[in-house]
């Protein structure tokens, strides 16, 4: 038990403020002209920046989705998987998730990213390909419904 509490304080279970997308801004910036990957329970946006940070997500969940603790539920299982398998988003992305089916745990949510995580990196490749070559990412119009 002191050890849990010794990698809490290290910053172990810590999501930090720097990997998250906070701002309504950069979710519609990356909505606008990110590109889109879909796969059974998620619509994953990436786009790609001029740094080489590590990638930072940002969730959504609809009210359509269910009740609070379902939403927070099938955040909650996102949040752990991007922490736990970094390796899965490519460094200098920025990345957001929608969830649109069920999310039955952790081991789902993990494996659907897996399936997408090399589609994720050649997306976040081509758009720095772009990037370099000093012309901006096509961007796309966004849907309003």
């Amino acid at each position: 038990m002191a050890g849990e509490s010794n990698r809490r304080s290290e910053g172990g279970f810590r999501f930090p403020a720097e990997r998250r997308v906070r701002k309504r801004a950069d979710f519609l910036r990356i909505q606008s002209g990110g590109r889109r990957i879909t796969t059974p329970s998620y619509v994953i946006l990436v786009m790609a920046r001029p740094d080489d940070e590590p990638a930072r997500l940002g969730i959504t969940v609809t009210r359509k989705y269910g009740g609070a603790v379902q939403r927070n539920r099938a955040k909650r299982l996102v949040r752990e998987a991007f922490r736990l398998h970094p390796e899965l988003f490519p460094r200098g992305a920025d990345v957001v998730v929608v969830v649109r089916g069920q999310v039955e745990g952790l081991a789902q949510a993990v494996d659907e990213l897996r399936s997408v995580a090399d589609l994720l990196v050649r997306r976040v490749s081509q758009m720095r390909a772009l990037l370099a070559q000093g012309g901006a990412v096509p961007q796309t119009p966004p849907k309003f419904r």
